[in-house]
């Protein structure tokens, strides 16, 4: 079935050739900064007058190409579109000439002032107050944005896990990153995962699928781009501009290596397992053997000239195998155990133990660069992601219940940068191929869940979810007006996802025991089977217009003045048809505060794509004195996201595929205001409960899903404030930042008692239409962020040998309803303003290199954190009253004498050796965890205190001081590195 009618190749191509005219035609000029950067300055003449017509050019000193600019009548000159690298910048005026060797990151908005035919040149260089190095590191002081730019010097040195770049972006203040063993990824401030969204080369790798905000992420402990091929990324927190898109959090962009006029080549190693680590808490206190635990990681590049000059290439593969034990060790009490084997026929012994869990990941990368002349630069690049990942067991689950979560992301790119007087365009073409096929190890047996001991049997359901993004964008920038960089952008997406969801393919019985309600673990209190199958297929077409103007309003301060639109033609399942049974059975529910039946009743004409997405952005930066030792920084901007494709399919998917609801009881009395179900053991198999399907009304009716008609995309509202400082050689900032979300997507109950205003759930007025329940998606919910953001700098160059990062962040994040299902009050407002899950008052990342006598060099990232915030949910009502009371607590603080929860120390020493003039081998041994630090998580949900009936509260809340149920970190572990490089 398609949810929407894709566009034609013909209209495609018809896109391809408007936009890739841009580059001519286009009436206002602009430009992003996605990938390259800019530098700014001003040229004097020797006597300290401004040098006006002064010829600038900035020469790529690994390809020799060419920028150049013309200083205008106040000496102010620009240089745009540059890629990172090192260039040699020149200013020449009349027969003077001054020339400086410096290094520009990506995204950058770098200073650099030139005078000459004086001995020194004055520039912005690591907090330096002259430049006098060559090949220095140009310092970015004068812009608005909040953001970290992680270089490659502190990629290749800094230790780290799993080789995962991400990981080092939590060197940015508001940004953590889960190093979890099987979920890998990064969130921003308050809002979810799933906000932010990361560049490679300018090319999205946003999940436009399910929760990860990033293609591949979702529970992958891979990584989402090798390594090898990253030449260095920039981390935006706050006020990024208008060329930034689909992202409510943080931002990453990323430029990957190319080839130069020198051949380059790399190779490495790294290897770590269980012999080389100490024994988990946890396998101590349970007296369990260690698991096993191995990871191999190894790759090769290679880039130089095929054409000197002109033509050049690279290449990069990476390996990363791995195989983590993890332990089945149920958590059920021996009054639950006990039962459950009573009435399983099953010894609960047979399941637990340390099963393997092996990874196999595999990267490729290749690029073309072509420069056939100082005006033009051409580059084609593929990447292939591919991996497997046998996981989804631990704890309570058993391995029998693990399944095979497949992964491929593909990423083609094509783009043509023009340098012309006064302007840049920048065009690229990229498409996104992103498959992810997790499927069961045992696919014909069903699932049986004992709640709070064991789940056993095959994984219910199967997926196979594709997403193809084709992209076409064009930037260009425009300099030709004095003191302004005019930015105007296009960018087209046209998206098709393929959705096979065999969701519950095998039946999954759910026991519990609740003396209350009659239940225990002889017969499941509940059944849930699939009864159909289908394939959902969706298209969007995506458009993002946005215009930008850098301006510099006086030599001190510079304004950042842009707006974004953004438009989808499909963002929330437009044209779907609401069948006849599930449009009576909305109507046979009461009109609320919040619901409104016709309101989600469509007859595919009723919700028309979101035009407001209008995202104004403003920016200063107030040089105080004028010599970039003070600014003063901020801004205010409005950033819109979007829906992931499964948050508004559920109610077609749910139709092709419904999933039909058992309740089963002692007697077929209702429970909890649900009707139940006399239970009888032929029930226990697929045939049976389709027999029982066929045979009683009501019987294993699904669930209503329907999506708002006028619903809106999730949007967040940021202003920051700010001042950079420079002491000496170290560059200092603190920054007070706001952010408010709104519009996220959740689910409520619309078969509330009480005119729908009382706990859940009334559903005689949907059973004859065939339902069980009816769940309406709503855009309630709402995040708040309050933060302090602290950095010192200084980066590390060969030359001074050594280097500090410190980023401190004080922060308190807040959320009203659930997730994606808000159950346990009538909407998300009525949750009131709570903890979100994550919310950390301090946490402190540490990273510094220092240079050792005898070729030494000595890294260490270290992270320290006040602890996590974490669910506490009482079910004493019973898991079907959909109205459940929770609370929000935070762990222990175990270490550093009980100032923090969450204490990573790691540390690397390394030994580099010359062999044959140019080539280098490095050594490295690295101490993960060095103090051995126990970091608990799993604390959240389903711990079974009790309601004080005066006050409404919990009386016994989860003790803080309770042990998690996992470690967010390793133990002590030793991992070897070996390298070699030309």
């Amino acid at each position: 079935m398609t949810i929407h009618q894709g566009k034609t190749f013909r209209a495609y191509l018809a896109a391809a050739t408007m936009l890739a005219g841009g580059a001519v035609m286009l009436p206002a000029p602009a430009a992003a900064q996605v990938t390259t950067g800019s530098i700014r300055g001003h040229v004097t003449a020797s006597d300290g007058s401004a040098a006006a017509g002064a010829q600038v050019s900035a020469r790529n000193t690994g390809t020799n190409q060419t920028y150049r600019a013309t200083s205008a009548a106040d000496g102010r000159y620009t240089l745009s579109g540059l890629r990172p690298g090192s260039y040699e910048v020149t200013a020449t005026a009349g027969e003077q000439t001054s020339s400086q060797t410096v290094t520009l990151g990506v995204g950058q908005a770098a200073s650099l002032d030139l005078a000459v035919g004086a001995e020194t040149v004055a520039a912005v260089d690591e907090g330096e107050s002259e430049i006098v190095v060559t090949g220095s590191r140009l310092a970015e002081t004068r812009t608005s944005e909040v953001a970290t730019n992680v270089s490659q010097e502190q990629i290749r040195t800094l230790p780290q896990t799993d080789r995962n770049f991400l990981s080092f972006a939590a060197l940015a203040p508001g940004v953590r990153y889960n190093d979890s063993e099987t979920d890998k990824g990064i969130q921003s401030g308050a809002s979810t995962a799933s906000q932010v969204n990361v560049f490679i080369d300018g090319v999205s790798l946003k999940n436009k699928l399910r929760e990860g905000g990033i293609a591949g992420q979702q529970n992958s402990r891979g990584n989402p781009f090798g390594q090898l091929a990253v030449q260095e990324f920039r981390v935006l927190t706050q006020n990024y501009k208008a060329e930034y898109e689909q992202a409510g959090s943080a931002i990453v962009t990323a430029i990957t290596k190319s080839g130069t006029n020198e051949f380059h080549g790399e190779a490495f190693g790294q290897y770590t397992d269980k012999g080389l680590a100490q024994k988990s808490y946890f396998d101590k206190r349970n007296n369990r053997p260690e698991p096993d635990f191995e990871r191999k990681q190894y790759g090769v590049s290679l880039g130089g000239p095929i054409i000197k000059d002109k033509l050049f290439f690279f290449l990069a593969y990476e390996g990363n195998d791995q195989n983590r034990a993890f332990n089945v060790d149920s958590t059920g009490n021996s009054a639950a155990i006990a039962e459950f084997e009573q009435f399983s026929g099953r010894r609960l012994a047979d399941f637990e133990g340390a099963f393997v869990s092996p990874f196999r990941g595999d990267f490729y990368f290749g690029k073309l660069t072509l420069t056939p002349d100082d005006r033009n630069t051409f580059d084609l690049s593929f990447s292939r992601r591919q991996e497997t990942d046998i996981q989804g067991f631990g704890g309570n689950t058993s391995y029998e219940y693990a399944e095979n979560k497949r992964n491929q992301v593909d990423t083609y790119l094509f783009k043509w940068t023009h340098n012309g007087e006064n302007f840049i365009n920048e065009f690229n073409a990229n498409f996104l191929d992103y498959t992810f096929n997790p499927t069961s190890l045992n696919p014909g047996l069903p699932s049986f869940d004992y709640d709070g001991v064991i789940l056993f049997g095959g994984k219910d359901s199967t997926r196979r979810e594709v997403q193809k993004g084709h992209t076409l964008r064009n930037d260009f920038t425009y300099t030709g007006v004095e003191g302004h960089a005019f930015k105007v952008g296009a960018r087209v997406e046209i998206t098709d996802i393929d959705f096979d969801n065999q969701n519950l393919i095998q039946p999954r019985y759910i026991f519990r025991r609740e003396p209350q309600n009659n239940l225990n673990y002889s017969f499941p209190a509940e059944a849930r089977l699939g009864l159909g199958s289908g394939l959902v297929q969706g298209s969007n077409t995506q458009v993002g217009l946005y215009v930008q103007d850098d301006w510099d309003v006086t030599d001190r301060l510079q304004l950042n003045l842009g707006i974004r639109w953004d438009y989808e033609t499909n963002g929330f399942n437009n044209e779907y048809r609401t069948p006849a049974a599930a449009a009576a059975a909305l109507r046979a529910l009461p009109t609320t505060a919040y619901f409104d039946p016709e309101n989600y009743i469509t007859d595919g004409n009723d919700r028309s794509p979101f035009a407001g997405a209008i995202a104004p952005r403003l920016g200063f930066s107030w040089d105080l004195n004028g010599d970039r030792s003070t600014v003063i920084f901020g801004g205010l901007g409005r950033y819109y996201d979007r829906n992931s494709f499964n948050n508004t399919v559920d109610e077609l998917s749910r139709t092709i595929n419904p999933v039909g609801v058992f309740r089963f009881s002692v007697d077929g009395a209702p429970r909890s205001g649900l009707p139940t179900i006399q239970w009888n053991p032929s029930y226990l198999t697929r045939e049976g409960l389709l027999a029982l399907r066929a045979s009683a009304a009501g019987a294993g009716n699904p669930e209503l899903f329907a999506v708002k008609n006028d619903a809106k995309p999730p949007v967040n509202d940021q202003i920051s404030l700010g001042v950079r400082q420079r002491f000496g050689i170290f560059q200092a900032s603190v920054t007070g930042s706001y952010q408010r979300g709104r519009n996220g997507y959740t689910h409520l109950f619309a078969t509330r008692n009480n005119n729908g205003l009382g706990g859940c759930c009334n559903t005689a007025p949907v059973v004859p239409f065939g339902y069980a329940n009816v769940l309406i998606g709503y855009d309630g919910l709402d995040t708040r962020y309050k933060a302090l953001f602290v950095t010192l700098d200084k980066p590390y160059s060969p030359a001074s040998g050594w280097g500090i990062n410190i980023a401190y962040t004080l922060s308190k994040g807040e959320q009203n309803g659930g997730d994606l299902f808000s159950l346990d009050a009538i909407t998300p407002d009525d949750y009131g303003w709570r903890p979100r899950n994550g919310d950390e008052r301090h946490r402190l990342v540490f990273s510094g290199i220092v240079d050792l006598p005898l070729g030494f060099q000595f890294s260490t990232l270290t992270t320290l954190g006040s602890g996590q915030a974490f669910r506490v949910t009482d079910q004493t009502n019973g898991a079907d009253s959909g109205f459940n009371r929770f609370t929000a607590a935070y762990p222990q603080k175990n270490c550093i004498g009980g100032v923090f929860a969450y204490c990573e120390v790691n540390l690397s020493l390394a030994k580099k050796f010359k062999l044959f003039g140019g080539h280098q081998v490095e050594a490295a041994v690295d101490l993960l965890n060095a103090f051995n630090n126990k970091n608990f998580e799993g604390f959240d949900d389903s711990f079974n205190n009790t309601i004080d009936p005066t006050t409404g509260e919990v009386v016994n809340p989860l003790d803080p001081a309770d042990i998690g149920r996992n470690l967010l970190t390793l133990p002590r572990r030793i991992q070897f590195r070996l390298g070699y490089r030309f």
